[in-house]
């Protein structure tokens, strides 16, 4: 249900106060996306019809909102429609990963971490922690890892195209102009192992005293949509072994979650 925003709802600045108001404008429409007049959302909302004229103009602009001249109402755009989307399926999806990645966490006493690139970070999903294990990874669900750094984020990186990657590489250099020649190197050869073997490992880059090793996993229409990594001490994994034990097991990890992914999406 939608909530009134007034302007003692913010916190007295006007973008945060107009950001407000459309997401609560946003918020109307639930929950079957029904056709509402501005005269309709501004009782839902309690915003006064001339902002709400002023704002839904802005959202149609945006594509937030598709305009009925006919009916003199609006629905929600495609854009909206697809967050809402990607939510459920990121949740489906966690479900279907979570006892994988918990047997597996348990099998290898280690950490297996979900992530998803967001900019130049990698937003942790869902994190599974051995029952035994003898350290703590200190990355929670919500967790943002820097994608240069982590397994998870090179993983992402050596499997992007060349266009896809020269671009983000490009970002990356101005980014960080003051390590990446060094960088460079190691992303680059991060690239050679992705494309070479399917996963990409990474020393002590997320963590002193970590190695971890990652694959990308392809949702169906959405190439590097998600990346699987397991975490565990260097002192006891060194990469030799995370690529003779591990790897494989991350591998065909990412076999069986792509097919579940596609089978939930033909049965929906």
């Amino acid at each position: 249900m939608s909530v009134p925003v007034t302007a003692t709802d913010a916190d007295g600045t006007a973008g945060v106060r107009v950001l407000a108001r459309g997401l609560a404008i946003l918020q109307a429409f639930e929950p079957d996306n029904g056709w509402r007049s501005n005269a309709e959302l501004s009782i839902v909302t309690g915003i006064p019809k001339p902002t709400v004229s002023r704002i839904t103009a802005n959202l149609t602009a945006s594509g937030y909102l598709v305009y009925s001249g006919q009916r003199a109402q609006y629905k929600l755009g495609a854009p909206v429609l697809a967050l809402g989307y990607l939510a459920v399926r990121t949740r489906d999806f966690k479900m279907l990963a979570r006892p994988l990645m918990q047997a597996l966490a348990d099998q290898h006493h280690a950490s297996i971490v979900l992530a998803s690139p967001d900019g130049l970070s990698m937003v942790c999903h869902e994190v599974c922690h051995s029952r035994d294990m003898l350290f703590t990874l200190r990355v929670r669900p919500g967790s943002r890892l820097k994608l240069s750094q982590s397994a998870l984020g090179r993983a992402i990186i050596g499997a992007m195209n060349e266009a896809d990657r020269s671009k983000f590489m490009a970002i990356l250099a101005e980014a960080e102009p003051d390590h990446w020649p060094a960088l460079k190197q190691e992303l680059d050869a991060s690239t050679r192992q992705m494309r070479a073997h399917g996963y990409c490992t990474a020393s002590g880059t997320l963590e002193t005293g970590t190695n971890g090793v990652a694959v990308v996993i392809d949702a169906p229409g959405q190439p590097r949509a998600y990346a699987v990594g397991c975490a565990v001490p260097a002192y006891s994994f060194p990469v030799e072994r995370l690529e003779a034990e591990v790897a494989p097991h991350l591998l065909r990890m990412k076999t069986s979650l792509e097919r579940d992914l596609d089978a939930s999406l033909q049965a929906s």
